[in-house]
């Protein structure tokens, strides 16, 4: 007997479908599986199109963040500003320049990521929220990498390669990343199912940027102002970044378990507003 043509439980999935196939039409492959082999083709096209479209390729990414960097380094030497400690000024800038831009790029990308993969949506393993996975998991490592690549020049300029703890560095990033994607698919959705929201969504990570004391110590500013930068779970993030590259990196309020808490609340309201908009994406 051939498949039909509507849905049914597993337990029809395995008298219809004695040799394995899913639901997806794949023999033999489970749904991770498939799910996996999507969001890993997604990722190779996102990192083609993403690196093909800036001049220079990975350096072209590189220079983008690094010519902000420099810019409010020279700002803040010009100034001599204390940043609480040893951390160098370069790696101060690039915690906050890179972490945010990770957050940033995930969402403004995520916006229109149903849009730029239109044409594979008509296939049924391909769901919108793969392609909010695969630019999460794009923007987070060609970042990263552009860290990783500040972090070790400097190193090797001050001829001090050092670390202070190695694993919330990657534990932060990778919060920054749980906060884009988070905000990235609630975006989605929102903007396809009301597009009059689409140009407020571009303005809220310009909004986020400032309470995030992204190229500044916000706690030097007046104790009145201190409740806009507490609240900010890329706030918390970006100062404990700070902190796990040097000892004595004085941050009066950041919290890991607030961020952790902050990126599980997240993840649940973007998966289920995702979960009960899926069929309206798809047919819009």
């Amino acid at each position: 007997m051939g498949p039909k043509q509507n849905s049914f439980d597993s337990d029809s999935l395995d008298r219809e479908y004695p040799t394995g196939i899913n639901k997806d039409g794949l023999p033999g492959v489970s749904g991770w599986r498939v799910q996996w082999r999507v969001v890993d083709a997604l990722v190779y096209r996102e990192l083609r199109t993403r690196v093909s479209n800036v001049k220079g390729g990975f350096l072209g990414v590189l220079i983008q963040p690094l010519g902000l960097i420099l810019i409010w380094m020279i700002f803040l030497a010009s100034v001599n500003l204390n940043r609480g400690g040893s951390l160098n000024v370069f790696l101060f800038l690039a915690s906050g320049t890179i972490l945010f831009t990770i957050f940033s790029q995930i969402v403004v990308r995520s916006i229109n990521a149903m849009d730029a993969n239109e044409a594979l949506l008509f296939y049924r393993p391909v769901k919108p929220i793969d392609t909010v996975i695969a630019r999460s998991i794009c923007e987070t490592g060609l970042y990263t990498c552009c860290f990783l690549v500040i972090c070790f020049f400097t190193w090797i300029y001050l001829d001090n390669i050092y670390m202070s703890d190695i694993g919330l560095f990657f534990i932060t990033i990778l919060l920054m990343a749980v906060y884009g994607f988070s905000m990235g698919l609630i975006f989605m959705v929102l903007c396809h199912i009301a597009p009059a929201f689409q140009q407020a969504a571009f303005w809220i990570p310009r909004v986020l940027w400032f309470s995030s004391g992204v190229p500044f110590r916000y706690w030097l500013l007046p104790p009145w102002t201190r409740f806009f930068f507490v609240w900010n779970p890329l706030m918390h993030a970006i100062e404990l970044n700070r902190k796990s590259m040097s000892d004595d990196y004085f941050t009066p309020d950041a919290s890991l378990s607030y961020a952790l808490i902050c990126a599980i609340i997240g993840v649940t309201l973007a998966l289920w507003i995702y979960y009960n908009n899926e069929k309206s994406l798809l047919t819009l």
